[in-house]
């Protein structure tokens, strides 16, 4: 089998990079390669069991990266603002790391980078409200439409549904839907989105979004200088917690609106989503860069969606539900669908 297009995925072995990694790995027009800080590490182990090519390069390392990227078609990268580092400010910022890997990719004639990225929080606010990892994305997203690719696409997610099982944003929201709180419930305690009726833009990134950049890279041309939502649903934290407990025939979720600062595990996350609040409150719910949460903003994500269903060969395949998510993730047994 001859593959003509290489795409490079950093960060392969965590949840974006992951999601990219399978989507492309179905279709035969590409070879994937991932890259790793470390060989050896079990979640690099998992992939190279998983049939994935990997390499080793750090993405602070230049020649490491100008190495991975020789004759690469595209790059996909999404730098990790979780990163204990840069949350806490320690080191260089994560703007940094993401301008060494864009200037790599250029060296080596990458005609075609994705980027996962983040609202406009500062320049949709006027300044308002700042957040460290939007701030930090939105510089590696301006950079690289400026450095010279044929086209630089940014594929945003909304609000992961993968958080929801996550002990970091499990400990940031309440708990839910992993970690009972004292009462013996599993609490969504977060603030209210803003919109009426609320309607949150949820990603599946596990399902999703991997397939939003796939199908960027079959046709990237049309795509160059776009922000691109990979949204799979758009509803409300009370509508999550009622599909909880309607599929496990139980009552122990429930949503309890915050009113007062949230309190996460640490400093650098308790900073974080209550900058999250204060964005979504000015933007009154239009987390995506000011887009209405309607049905329409989840059109493109579903011919997105499409489009690479059917170069993995899978056929028609409908974009993922809150639903859908929590029955195939929830550790207590979901009743069958009616």
């Amino acid at each position: 089998m001859s593959y003509v297009k290489t795409i490079v995925v950093i960060g392969g072995t965590g949840m974006y990079g992951g999601s990219v990694a399978h989507s492309l790995k179905d279709n035969a027009e590409f070879q994937v390669l991932l890259t790793t800080r470390d060989p050896n590490s079990p979640k690099a182990r998992q992939r190279r069991e998983e049939g994935f090519l990997l390499v080793k390069a750090d993405s602070w390392s230049a020649a490491e990266l100008d190495s991975a990227f020789a004759n690469a078609y595209g790059v996909f990268l999404n730098t990790d603002s979780d990163d204990a580092n840069f949350k806490n400010e320690i080191g260089a910022p994560e703007s940094a790391m993401g301008k060494i890997v864009i200037d790599a990719a250029i060296r080596q004639g990458v005609k075609y980078f994705v980027y996962s990225g983040l609202p406009q929080c500062e320049r949709l606010t006027n300044g308002e409200v700042s957040i460290l990892s939007f701030s930090n994305k939105n510089a590696i997203a301006n950079y690289g439409r400026k450095a010279g690719f044929e086209a630089f696409v940014e594929v945003n997610a909304g609000w992961a549904m993968d958080i929801f099982f996550m002990e970091t944003y499990g400990k940031a929201f309440g708990g839910f839907a992993t970690i009972p709180d004292a009462e013996g419930f599993l609490s969504l305690k977060t603030f209210s989105m803003g919109n009426d009726p609320e309607r949150i833009p949820w990603s599946s990134v596990k399902d999703d979004y991997g397939d939003a950049v796939h199908a960027v890279f079959l046709d990237p041309a049309k795509y160059a200088d776009r922000i691109i939502w990979a949204i799979s649903e758009a509803v409300g934290f009370q509508h999550v917690v009622d599909t909880y407990n309607r599929i496990t025939g139980t009552q122990v979720a429930r949503f309890v609106p915050q009113t007062e600062p949230l309190k996460a595990a640490t400093p650098g996350k308790t900073k974080e989503v209550n900058g999250l609040r204060n964005y979504c409150h000015y933007m009154k719910g239009d987390y995506c860069n000011g887009q209405v949460t309607d049905d329409r903003l989840l059109e493109e994500m579903r011919t997105l969606k499409a489009l690479a269903s059917k170069a993995r060969g899978k056929g028609h395949a409908s974009t993922q539900t809150i639903e859908g998510f929590l029955r195939e993730n929830s550790s207590v047994k979901a009743r069958p669908s009616l």
